[in-house]
């Protein structure tokens, strides 16, 4: 059992540190090729709602954390 909870908490500490570098990385880039913020977090979605790292946190909270980039 405790092997399981340790890869589960191995898991979702990877998860977070993707999706933290995507944030760090991925949204400049985003930003700096769109034409407009909306274009950017667009095309950012695009990415988080195929990346098992996002996907794991549901849609919902997805688009809320895809809303809240500026």
């Amino acid at each position: 059992m405790r092997s399981v909870i340790r890869w589960l908490l191995l898991q979702f500490n990877f998860n977070h540190r993707r999706r933290q570098l995507d944030v760090s990385v991925l949204w400049p880039i985003c930003k700096e090729i769109a034409h407009d913020l909306d274009h950017a977090r667009t095309a950012f979605a695009l990415h988080a709602f195929k990346d098992p790292a996002w996907r794991a946190l549901g849609e919902e909270e997805i688009a809320r954390r895809v809303d809240a980039l500026s």
